[in-house]
């Protein structure tokens, strides 16, 4: 119930960011995430998602993803593949060592047991 709360919270708060700002800035897609996380090395050593957005996915064009997804690193689950929609929404002036996107869930499209 808290986390179905969470999420419409979080879902107003996109809408209103949406509707208040420049819509140029967001953009909505679907990603892939791998069932495992993998070391790799931003500013510091870190795990990273290895994602993808192709409409299927393909074995190797998986990529290292450096930053969270707001609303789904609390829900990932290691052994699982997911398909999921985000709002990637660009950020003016981003720090010189930071991503110049903020990825926010929102939705689980799919999650499937890697075999």
């Amino acid at each position: 119930m808290m986390m179905k709360i969470k999420h419409t919270f979080l879902a107003a708060i996109i809408f209103l960011n949406i509707s208040c700002s420049d819509n140029e800035n967001i953009i909505s897609t679907t990603l892939w995430i791998d069932s495992q996380r993998v070391s790799c090395t931003g500013v510091a050593e870190q795990t990273c998602y290895r994602i993808q957005e192709n409409a299927v996915i393909k074995d190797n064009d998986w990529l290292l993803f450096y930053d969270g997804i707001e609303g789904f690193d609390e829900q990932y689950e290691t052994g699982y593949t997911y398909k999921i929609s985000v709002s990637k929404i660009r950020i003016n002036n981003p720090p010189t060592d930071g991503s110049s996107f903020q990825y926010i869930l929102n939705e689980i499209l799919s999650k499937e047991l890697d075999e």
